[in-house]
């Protein structure tokens, strides 16, 4: 990665996961949530996982970064597997600021979403008092 020079450097370290981990923090948990769910309860469900996921995919992604930068990550590994584990999950936990916020905005947009559909299926129903 050498040949990118200082920018370049600065794109593959900070913007490249950014990017990346900010675009899944948006779309995972749409594509974990069902589309027709009704329930808040199994929209939390949804986001932890997702939370999860992209906790996993962060720390994940930056051993990937790190290997393309040319640091021996996985020989490291072999050798040390509990301290690089904790270096990933630290830079995973580093990433909770770029992703948290915008898991918050996708987890708001879906209950709105829920409470829409049951408010429209409300509309649709006959009300309780009125059957005799």
């Amino acid at each position: 990665m050498e040949h990118f020079g200082e920018s370049g450097g600065f794109f593959v370290a900070v913007v490249l996961p950014v990017v990346l981990i900010g675009a899944a923090a948006l779309a995972i948990p749409f594509v974990v949530t069902p589309k027709g769910t009704r329930s808040q309860r199994r929209l939390v469900l949804s986001v932890l996982l997702s939370a999860l996921f992209l906790f996993g995919l962060s720390g994940a992604l930056f051993a990937v970064l790190y290997q393309a930068e040319g640091k021996p990550l996985w020989q490291v590994l072999s050798e040390h597997p509990q301290q690089v584990v904790a270096f990933l999950a630290r830079r995973a936990g580093l990433a909770i600021l770029v992703w948290g916020p915008l898991m918050l905005l996708a987890w708001l947009s879906l209950a709105r979403r829920i409470e829409r559909i049951k408010a429209e299926e409300g509309m649709r129903l006959p009300a309780q008092d009125d059957v005799p």
